[in-house]
């Protein structure tokens, strides 16, 4: 029965085939932290939606058609607003892109999935910082620019507004000690395997199970 996924939840794609990009960050995680065998992540957006950096940019896709073959981890997040506005982040940024979007006239996608990050993500970290960072996205793509993310890096910068619009919506209820609690580096570090070890292993998410085609499979 599908219901198994919430807007909200980080969703870590097990391996699947021979994509030459995959292959790439699978082999560089052999060097790096968590199981290489997980090497794209997305949030989703709805019970049966996934909102994803991939080739083509940033899409939202369904669980039940496009992506109906491919096997997740499913985490969520213990403090349910945040969860929210992670989803709400993505949904914004992913109407924006669309065409007619609102982010330029013409509705160019303007957030390109990023090979650069995807070679950053495998280094070493540095600490979160609190910068209000949505608004300057927004004033970046208003104006016409660009914003490249790696899959999993977008996935964590979602979280990463919300915590900070949560801070700003009722001053200094989310302090950057309670952002590092969740997630302690910026969004660029976490490729998707470190990303499966950090929710692992952090008591602010929950791991749901094992998903295929929007239904609980383990």
């Amino acid at each position: 029965m599908v219901g198994a996924v919430k807007a909200g939840d980080i969703m870590v794609k097990h391996r699947y085939g021979v994509d030459a990009t995959g292959i790439a960050i699978k082999i560089g995680q052999l060097f790096s932290r968590g199981k290489s065998d997980f090497v794209h992540a997305g949030i989703a957006s709805s019970p049966t939606t996934i909102i994803e950096m991939d080739g083509d940019g940033l899409q939202e896709n369904s669980l039940l058609i496009k992506n109906a073959k491919y096997t997740y981890d499913v985490f969520r997040c213990a403090i349910p607003s945040i969860a929210e506005g992670a989803a709400q982040t993505a949904i914004m940024m992913r109407q924006g892109v669309a065409p007619g979007g609102g982010f330029n006239a013409g509705g160019t996608t303007q957030m390109p999935y990023t090979i650069g990050g995807a070679v950053k993500s495998l280094g070493r970290g540095g600490g979160v910082q609190s910068t209000d960072r949505v608004n300057t996205l927004l004033d970046q793509l208003l104006a016409g620019g660009k914003q490249a993310f790696f899959c999993s890096g977008h996935v964590v910068y979602c979280y990463l507004v919300a915590m900070e619009q949560a801070n700003i919506a009722i001053q200094g209820s989310f302090p950057l000690q309670n952002m590092q609690a969740v997630f302690g580096m910026e969004a660029r570090y976490y490729n998707p395997s470190f990303l499966h070890q950090h929710l692992s292993n952090n008591q602010n998410f929950t791991r749901v199970g094992k998903v295929r085609g929007g239904v609980r499979v383990g």
